[in-house]
């Protein structure tokens, strides 16, 4: 199975967040907790650098550059991330906060869903 043998590359691990609201029984107000989803997954990053010049054209020599970054996670299809969850990736001691973002690619054997970097809960 190609899902299973691409799992084995996954040696990246991630929990999912996603934002509720809830009422705070002591004066009625409406608050908002972060609620873990999903722990410890495992999982794939992948990173894709893009760059751009200022007017929009690529390659034009000199002329000034802007760089992107486009990040994709590889997850098991039957995980369903919300839009808009929370998603902190772990990588050789290091952890990354990502948001998820428009629609994942599912697949037989995984999914890939498109992150940027978590600023904030919206």
């Amino acid at each position: 199975m190609v899902g299973a043998a691409l799992r084995r590359f996954w040696t990246d691990r991630c929990d999912v967040f996603v934002r509720e609201s809830g009422i705070d029984p002591g004066n009625g107000r409406s608050v908002f907790t972060e609620r873990c989803l999903y722990a410890d997954l495992p999982c794939r990053m992948s990173f894709r650098l893009s760059f751009e010049t200022v007017s929009g054209v690529r390659d034009v020599g000199d002329a000034a550059v802007s760089a992107g970054q486009a990040v994709k996670l590889f997850l098991a299809p039957e995980i369903v991330v919300p839009t808009g969850s929370k998603i902190v990736v772990r990588r050789g001691g290091h952890e990354m906060v990502f948001a998820r973002t428009g629609v994942p690619a599912v697949f037989g054997g995984h999914q890939e869903v498109r992150m940027e970097r978590f600023e904030r809960w919206v």
